[in-house]
């Protein structure tokens, strides 16, 4: 069975440091990192991957599509905004391989999504995938109508038998506040199938202080399958009733962390679209997230 994914989101053209006075071009985002790592753990015939958003028709965003394609993503439901432009981000690691972003995306095209340059035709489309994803990091760049828009499009997902998974993904500086930032991932926990938040992240926003704490929260809430990741300590995974600690590989040299979440992200529902059981699919997601931070940038080389 070939499984229909939609992701929903930004991709941005990515400068990372190769010196102090030389930059890396890329093109990554929080939830296209997913989707090319989705697309390259799926086994072959099975994930049909859709990377939703709205792009510029500046150069930086053809080459950005073209990439796309390269990691496997496909771009049926993206459309392009005359006069558009795409969003741009930086990034500083430290010598533990921690990372800071700068980000330059206030005219972003991708803004516009679930706006009035949003057909209706592509909420129809999203709707009808077997899964849809999304982050706290998509729900930053919408307005309120735009929000309340894709509410609607997450709930006939799920009317029409499809399922919605969330990922906190809690960057401060596209929020006013943190309590602004509860309100809105909260309604999208709230017709969330698969969670997958990063500890740290739900500690700012939510309050919690424990993985037990989230678990508690998010089964509150209805959903009924967590991973929550714990970066070097690994992740916490849970159904409606049990708890499992899945360990971080050990002594990995890291280089660089950014989009070690995505790569966990990507690889477990990949993993779970073909049947695997939660464990078998934390196990797998962990195994690639510490492969990425052995690696500058958010992506891995596209495989040949």
């Amino acid at each position: 069975m070939r499984n229909r994914i939609a992701l929903i989101g930004e991709c941005m053209i990515e400068l990372s440091h190769l010196a102090p006075d030389r930059l890396a071009v890329g093109y990554a985002g929080d939830t296209f990192n997913v989707a090319a790592y989705l697309a390259r753990t799926a086994a072959p015939g099975t994930a049909d991957v859709q990377f939703v958003t709205l792009i510029g028709d500046d150069p930086y965003s053809t080459l950005m599509r073209e990439s796309w394609t390269a990691h496997g993503v496909g771009s049926d439901h993206t459309r392009t905004v005359p006069g558009g432009q795409a969003g741009l981000y930086l990034i500083r690691t430290d010598e533990a391989g921690e990372r800071t972003f700068h980000y330059y995306r206030s005219q972003s095209a991708a803004r516009g999504l679930f706006g009035p340059a949003h057909s209706p035709e592509i909420d129809d489309a999203i709707a009808g995938h077997d899964l849809v994803y999304l982050s706290g990091i998509t729900l930053s760049i919408l307005d309120a109508p735009a929000r309340a828009r894709l509410l609607t499009v997450l709930d006939e997902t799920r009317r029409r038998g499809g399922r919605v998974a969330f990922d906190t993904n809690y960057r401060p500086a596209g929020w006013p506040s943190p309590t602004a930032a509860a309100e809105a991932m909260s309604t999208v926990l709230a017709r969330t199938d698969i969670a997958l938040p990063t500890l740290a992240d739900d500690q700012a926003v939510f309050g919690d202080r424990t993985p037990a704490d989230t678990i508690r929260r998010l089964r509150r809430a209805g959903v009924t399958e967590i991973a929550v990741k714990q970066g070097a300590q690994g992740c916490v995974i849970a159904d409606p009733t049990t708890t499992i600690q899945i360990p971080a590989v050990p002594h990995v040299q890291v280089i660089d962390t950014t989009a070690a979440g995505d790569a966990f992200n990507g690889a477990y529902l990949a993993t779970r679209l073909t049947g695997a059981p939660p464990e078998q699919a934390a196990e797998t997601a962990t195994t690639l997230a510490a492969e990425v931070i052995t690696h500058q940038g958010a992506l891995l080389p596209a495989k040949p």
